[in-house]
């Protein structure tokens, strides 16, 4: 697999693009579109580099798509990828290091070994109940 990969779907919808851990590419690379409501960004600095101090501007804005992005911390696991109809149409392994970012259907992990992950998506939570519907 490619240091970065998007995972698309019969239709030709993005569904996730997996960041395996050995991707290094000089300066600032954001592996997202820059429509994602969700971004992501994997940068590269020399010594003494420097991001500058700031703040984000406040904005209004309106989020339709729940993205989430994954990172294996330790481990090792199986990534299942559903369409958005819930057909699983491709699995993926990822271990320590490795980023996934989910961006359209749906995703299911089965552990391989014991695995920390580190999730990031959208707030606020609602609950399991009101947050995921679940693929049978």
């Amino acid at each position: 697999m490619a240091e970065v990969s998007k995972i698309k779907s019969n239709n030709g919808k993005t569904i996730a693009i997996v960041v395996k851990k050995d991707f290094k590419k000089e300066g600032v690379n954001f592996i997202s579109d820059p429509d994602f409501p969700l971004q992501l960004g994997i940068s590269n600095y020399k010594k003494n580099g420097e991001i500058k101090a700031h703040f984000h501007i406040e904005n209004e804005i309106k989020i339709n798509k729940i993205q989430e992005i994954v990172y294996i911390k330790k481990g090792k696991t199986l990534v299942n990828l559903y369409n958005q109809d819930g057909y699983n149409f491709k699995s993926i392994e990822l271990t320590t290091g490795d980023i996934i970012f989910f961006v359209e259907g749906g995703h299911g992990f089965k552990m391989l070994e014991e695995t920390d992950i580190v999730e990031v998506k959208q707030g606020p939570y609602f609950g399991r109940d009101k947050d995921k519907r679940v693929i049978e």
